[in-house]
């Protein structure tokens, strides 16, 4: 069922890891709706700055950058309304025991404190400004189903799902909407890594390589779609703190 598309216009959205993939999905089709974008990537963006858009490179493991970032795009825009935290790695895939401990440490800074310094600043914000507001937090099948050689994408994404629902009881009250998203399974340059690993290194790749096979993937305009009704449609609020996107496919 397709997600019911609110008015958003003149709405402002930030999108962390805008450069590619989910997060370039989110940014084109949030323009494409009049939503005012602030993005954000350690490369270029996939939209460029101009009079309804900042576009710089941040990187999400540094707060102050974090910060600067927010500051830049409420004097462009005014204010911001919805903040996607999306910014993301999937890599190191392999067991455990061979993994090396800084490359878990790099994941760790990425898609744990990352996505705690985009929250932090964002609440500061609708602390700074009142007024509602909206945290969308990326997470993924993977906080609630372990994946041999996926033990920092799994940790990880659990600990966001936790992370978003302490904020979500501590924020609630001052206007703060808080959501674990999981987009479900959408190609990016992330699945077709998955799919390029042997088994010895993950054991379940042949059920990605199958979901390509078979089409099975959300887009990520259906992805947009939902998020969009989430943070701005009549029913977001009844959602709940963990929210996933029901299969684009789905017969």
């Amino acid at each position: 069922m397709a997600a019911h598309e609110p008015d958003v216009s003149g709405r402002v959205a930030v999108v962390t890891g805008a450069s590619r993939g989910l997060g370039a999905g989110l940014a084109r089709h949030f323009a494409e709706r009049g939503v005012r974008l602030g993005l954000c990537a350690r490369s270029r963006s996939a939209l460029d700055s101009g009079p309804d858009v900042v576009s710089e490179q941040v990187d999400v493991t540094d707060p102050a950058a974090v910060d600067r970032f927010a500051a830049t795009v409420v004097e462009r825009l005014g204010r911001i309304d919805l903040w996607v935290n999306n910014a993301g790695v999937l890599e190191p895939i392999e067991p455990l025991r061979d993994t090396d401990p800084a490359a878990f440490r790099d994941h760790v800074a990425i898609n744990l404190l990352g996505v705690v310094h985009g929250s932090q600043t964002f609440v500061r914000h609708l602390h700074h400004r009142g007024g509602d507001g909206v945290l969308v937090n990326v997470s993924s099948g993977a906080a609630d189903h372990a994946y041999a050689g996926w033990g920092p994408y799994c940790a990880t994404k659990a600990a966001v799902d936790r992370l978003t629902e302490v904020i979500e009881l501590e924020e609630a009250h001052h206007g703060l909407r808080a959501y674990a998203f999981s987009p479900g399974v959408v190609d990016t340059d992330m699945q077709a890594t998955i799919r390029q690993c042997p088994p010895e290194r993950f054991p379940r790749v042949e059920r990605f390589r199958q979901l390509e096979r078979a089409g099975a993937f959300n887009s990520p305009e259906h992805v947009a779609r939902h998020l969009l009704a989430l943070a701005f449609g009549p029913d977001g609020g009844q959602a709940g703190y963990r929210v996933r996107v029901p299969d684009e496919h789905a017969g």
